[in-house]
This record gives C-alpha cells, sequence and structure tokens, in this order.
C-alpha cells in the first residue's frame, strides 16, 4: 500500500489517527476513528519498513534513525498529517499519524445548542478552559468559538504545533529547541495587547500562571488542560501551585468535553459546563451531563451502551 492510498482511507473514515504497530512477524495498521481503533491491515515486514521510510522523508525526519523518538509534519492537499516515531528494544519502529482535518470541517454536537450556548454566554475577559483527553475535539471547539467572536478584533494564538492554519489571526508556535517556551512566548504576545488570546495547552506550573496573570490583567484567554471532569480542572491548576484567590478571580468557565460514538458510526461532541470555580463538594458532572446523553439515547443518536459508557464517568 502507498502512502496516498492509506491517508486517502482514513480520511474516508474521518480518522483522527493512524496506527502502524510492530507485531511478531509483521505490522497492523490501525484506524482510530468513531471512538474506536480499529485494525485496517496488516503488512509484512518489507512493506512496512519501506512505508515508514516514505514517510518519515516526507516528514523531513531522520530516515536511518530508529530508536530515538522523532517528531514531524507533512501536508495533503487541505490536511496535515504530524508524525511521531519511536523504535522498540528490538530496533522496530512504531509510527503514529495524527489526521488533522482543515478548520472548516464541522464538528457534530449531541445538542447543538450546547455549542450555541457557548458562544451566546463568551465572557468579555478571564480565563475560558476546555478540558478532555487527546482526540476529543478541544482546538477545533475553541477555534469555532474564536472564529464566532474574532471580527474586528486582535486575536493571537500560541500553540505546540499550530493544528489550524488561520491566517486572520496571528498564530506563533514554541519551539523548545530553540528556547521559545510557552511562557516566553506568552510574554512577547502580551506586548502585541491582542484582546484575545488562545494558549494551546497548559502543561506546567510556568505556563498556568502566565496564563493566569494574562487573564487577569482584562484579556480573554482561551486554553486546554488535561483533566477528567470540570472538577478536576481546578483541582489540577491548584496542584500546578496556581493561587486560589487569583483562579477564583481569573477563571470564568470551564467545559470538559468528548467525542462520543453515534448510530451513523460517526462521532459527536457532548460538553459538560461551569461558570467560574467549581464549588467545594459539588460532583464531577452536573445532572445536565447526563441529561444530554439520555436526551440522546431517546432521540436515537447514540446506543445504550454509549449511554452507559459515558454517564457513568
Amino acid at each position: 500500500m502507498e502512502i496516498d492510498q492509506l491517508l486517502d482511507n482514513a480520511v474516508a473514515e474521518e480518522a483522527s489517527d493512524i496506527y502502524i504497530l510492530p507485531n511478531d512477524d509483521r505490522f497492523t495498521i490501525k484506524f482510530h476513528a468513531g471512538g474506536s481503533i480499529v485494525t485496517q491491515e496488516y503488512l509484512d515486514n518489507k512493506a512496512a519498513e519501506k512505508m515508514i521510510s516514505a514517510i518519515k522523508y516526507r516528514a523531513k525526519m531522520n530516515i536511518s534513525e530508529r530508536r530515538r523518538p522523532q517528531l514531524g509534519r507533512f501536508q495533503k492537499q487541505d490536511i496535515w498529517i504530524r508524525v511521531s516515531t519511536v523504535g522498540d528494544f528490538l530496533n522496530r519502529e512504531t509510527v503514529v499519524l495524527r489526521v488533522i482535518y482543515p478548520e472548516h470541517n464541522t464538528q457534530n454536537w449531541l445538542a447543538e445548542k450546547q455549542f450555541d450556548d457557548m458562544k451566546l454566554k463568551l465572557p468579555d475577559s478571564g480565563l475560558f478552559l476546555i478540558s478532555g483527553p487527546t482526540g476529543s475535539g478541544k482546538t477545533t471547539t475553541l477555534y469555532h468559538l474564536l472564529k464566532s467572536i474574532a471580527e474586528n478584533k486582535l486575536v493571537l494564538t500560541i500553540e505546540d504545533p499550530v493544528e489550524i492554519n488561520a491566517p486572520e489571526f496571528v498564530q506563533l508556535q514554541v519551539n523548545e529547541t530553540a528556547g521559545i517556551d510557552y511562557t516566553e512566548l506568552i510574554k512577547v504576545a502580551l506586548r502585541h495587547r491582542p484582546e484575545i488570546l488562545l494558549i494551546g495547552e497548559i502543561r506546567d506550573v510556568k505556563t498556568a500562571q502566565a496564563v493566569i496573570q494574562a487573564a487577569l490583567s482584562g484579556h480573554l484567554v482561551f486554553s486546554t488542560i488535561h483533566a477528567m471532569s470540570t472538577k478536576d480542572v481546578a483541582l489540577r491548576l491548584l496542584e500546578l501551585g496556581v493561587d486560589k484567590s487569583q483562579l477564583e478571580a481569573a477563571l470564568t468557565k470551564i467545559v470538559y468535553q468528548r467525542l462520543v460514538p453515534t448510530i451513523d458510526n460517526k462521532q459527536a461532541a457532548v460538553a459538560d459546563v461551569v461558570a467560574g470555580m467549581p464549588l467545594k463538594g459539588s460532583p464531577k458532572f452536573t445532572n445536565r451531563w447526563r441529561e444530554t446523553l439520555a436526551d440522546a439515547l431517546k432521540e436515537g443518536k447514540i446506543t445504550n451502551e454509549t449511554y452507559q459508557k459515558f454517564s457513568a464517568l
């Protein structure tokens, strides 16, 4: 199989990730699509090594390096492919390709009203956070929100890497090798006095504190963080050393988002939304989370298995 055929198949399945994984005497190709990881086909070792070399060549990676982790990316028409490789103890490479679709690629919602409410109730300043696992549509949601409010405003984004090309925004990219990290770029960004700032991800103490200070200085700041519920977002920031009183002052909205498989073998976003700091003793999820899932079940959008899985989070 050629690379382009592999990518065409992945796009047809609306896959978010492609895995090329070594087994005992062959390689397995899997797609992450519709909320599940599905085996597509098998390649013998020679064919797999040829494909991996071709992928690394297109992604401007070191073809001869098979043990150390490498990152790269390349473009196929309007779709970006982000490549990650690493070798195992037998010197066989594992390859993961993240398929990054263009921004105009729509994101379905279990309840369209959820996204409409987010747009209508956006604050003028403060910190708007979206959490959820990798591949849950956080970046797509953020960009759709930005597009809805960005007219005649200076919007500046800081990402690692930039995943969606948006010419109407000023987009900066982290380069750790050159010493250009999130905190350095946040300082640069604030000198431009943007009205809206998007910071790709809060990963560490320095970034968390810089994001809070930007939000407290009157900017509307969007960002993402890895947490398992809206309540866990606040706990995670406190663990990173953010002052509780500053967090309460800065935090205007938290969204926890997941993509759930639908009856038509696609995916739809569902969100749990909390305004401001979650109250002490509050449950991990609001009643609205389960109500949205229950409504989708009644309307025949999701299976009972999906309802049980996500309502039990």
